[in-house]
C-alpha cells in the first residue's frame, strides 16, 4: 500500500488558522453509480433535499469545508475529521450516500499551493476546472524523480499562472492530487499537459468541470 504523507500546509477555515501537521483534511469523491436504483422525480427530488440539508448541517457543525458538483453528475467534498474512520462516520449521516447513490472514495488530503477559505456568499456559484492526478501503480520509471519533479513543476505552474491555478493539493507521496484552474478547459488541458510525470507516464488526469461557492479557494 502505498504510504500516505502527513498533512503539513496551512488552510484557513472560517476564518481561522489550521495547523495542517495537526489537522485531518479528508478529500471525499462522490462518483456516480451506474448500479442505483431508479427513482421517480418526487423521490429523487426529496433525497437530494435531504443530501444537501445534512451538508448544511456538517458545515454547521464545522465538519464540512468545502462541497461542489461536477458537471455531469457526482462532487466533491472536502471534510476535516479526526481520522478516515471519523470521515466515514460523518459521511454515513447522508441519506444519498446511504441510499447509494454514489461510489464514495475518502483520501487524505493536503494542500500544498493556494487555500481553502470558508466561503462567505455560499450562494454565488462559480464554475472552474478540477483536475484530478491519478498516479498508475504500475509504473516502472523512476518514482523518486518523477515525485521530486511533480513538486517543481506543480510550484512553477502555481507561481506562473496567478489567477489561473488556484490550489493545488495531493492525497498521497506519488502525486495523486487535484488542482483547481481558473481559466478555460482547453487551457487547463494545456498547462497540466506539461506535467512532467504525465509527460512519462506515471500520471494520468480527468479534468471536468466544478460548481462551487466563490471564495472557497481564498480568491
Amino acid at each position: 500500500m502505498k504510504k500516505i504523507i502527513l498533512l503539513i500546509s496551512i488552510v484557513l477555515l472560517y476564518g481561522i488558522q489550521i495547523n495542517a501537521q495537526n489537522s485531518d483534511l479528508f478529500f471525499v469523491f462522490l462518483n456516480n453509480n451506474p448500479e442505483k436504483a431508479v427513482l421517480s422525480k418526487s423521490d429523487a427530488e426529496s433525497l437530494q433535499a435531504a443530501h444537501l440539508k445534512n451538508m448544511d448541517k456538517m458545515a454547521d457543525e464545522g465538519k464540512l469545508i468545502a462541497a461542489g458538483p461536477f458537471e455531469g453528475g457526482g462532487g466533491m467534498l472536502i471534510i476535516k475529521a479526526e481520522n478516515q474512520f471519523k470521515a466515514w462516520d460523518y459521511l454515513n449521516s447522508d441519506p444519498a450516500i446511504k441510499a447509494d447513490r454514489f461510489k464514495v472514495e475518502v483520501l487524505p488530503f493536503m494542500t500544498w499551493n493556494g487555500k481553502i477559505c470558508k466561503s462567505k456568499n455560499p450562494e454565488n456559484m462559480v464554475t472552474y476546472q478540477f483536475v484530478r492526478l491519478i498516479s498508475d501503480q504500475y509504473f516502472k520509471g523512476d518514482e523518486n524523480k518523477m515525485i521530486h519533479d511533480n513538486r517543481i513543476f506543480m510550484a512553477d505552474l502555481f507561481n506562473n499562472n496567478k489567477g489561473e491555478v488556484l490550489v493545488y493539493g495531493f492525497f498521497s507521496a506519488y502525486n495523486d492530487g487535484m488542482v483547481i484552474f481558473n481559466t478555460t478547459p482547453e487551457k487547463a488541458d494545456y498547462l497540466i499537459s506539461q506535467h512532467p510525470a504525465i509527460k512519462a507516464g506515471q500520471l494520468s488526469f480527468d479534468l471536468k468541470p466544478l460548481n462551487i461557492a466563490k471564495g472557497t479557494f481564498c480568491e
